[in-house]
């Protein structure tokens, strides 16, 4: 009964948090716009821009995955030394 009461106020909680941040982002989009700035224009650029890089990694990792091996145990290692302290 307890676990129930939990997960309901966490539930509450995440569509709490997630509503204040869609309020947050219309607010930001509209103030945006209010200056002259082309929010879904920047949407799509985001994407593109997202998409070329996304085809570069790939290609770069089937050329040479080895390397793209170590990179990710060295981001690894780094990571699991800054999660540790």
């Amino acid at each position: 009964m307890a676990d129930e009461n939990e997960s309901d106020r966490s539930g509450d909680d995440q569509r709490s948090q997630m509503e204040k941040a869609q309020a947050v982002a219309s607010e930001v989009s509209a103030d945006l716009r209010s200056v002259g700035v082309d929010t879904d224009r920047m949407t799509e650029a985001a994407g593109e821009g997202g998409s070329e890089l996304q085809s570069l990694l790939i290609d770069e990792v089937r050329a040479q995955p080895l390397r793209a091996l170590a990179w990710a145990a060295a981001a690894g290692v780094v990571i699991g030394f800054w999660a540790a302290k």
